[in-house]
């Protein structure tokens, strides 16, 4: 019995382990400053930094070539009638997007050893809501 205690500890003690070491120290540290921004916090979607190497930090987005910018809409802002997308409340929603968006990509590309900002949609947040992107 202490002998298959020890063995599931060990287990345990190795996953916590290999948890720590795939951790991005940086990655998360630049996400802690985006989520100490008033503006970045409360709008409905989080960007966040993916990873970082060598000065690029990798950002999420949820605008892509692939996806349209109105199926984020629909989820981000349900009440937004997404229906005519040259609506003054769509270009609207379209604009407050874009300014949230260069409001992170500042705030870490101000942060000391961070040369350069790439974008990555947010696959993950898209899946979550049952869209598929490839």
């Amino acid at each position: 019995m202490q002998k298959q205690l020890l063995v599931v500890l060990l287990i345990a003690l190795g996953l916590v382990g290999l948890w720590f070491m795939k951790q991005d120290s940086t990655a998360n540290h630049l996400n802690g400053v985006l989520r100490a921004d008033p503006a970045i916090q409360a709008y409905p979607y989080n960007f966040h930094v993916m990873k970082f190497e060598n000065g690029v930090a990798t950002m999420s987005t949820p605008r892509s070539p692939q996806v349209s910018v109105l199926h984020f809409f629909t989820y981000a802002f349900p009440k937004l009638d997404t229906s005519n997308p040259d609506s003054p409340s769509v270009i609207q929603a379209q604009k407050q997007l874009s300014e949230v968006q260069e409001k992170a990509a500042k705030i870490v590309k101000s942060q000391p050893n961070v040369k350069e900002i790439q974008w990555e949609i947010d696959k993950d947040w898209y899946k979550s809501h049952g869209i598929l992107v490839d």
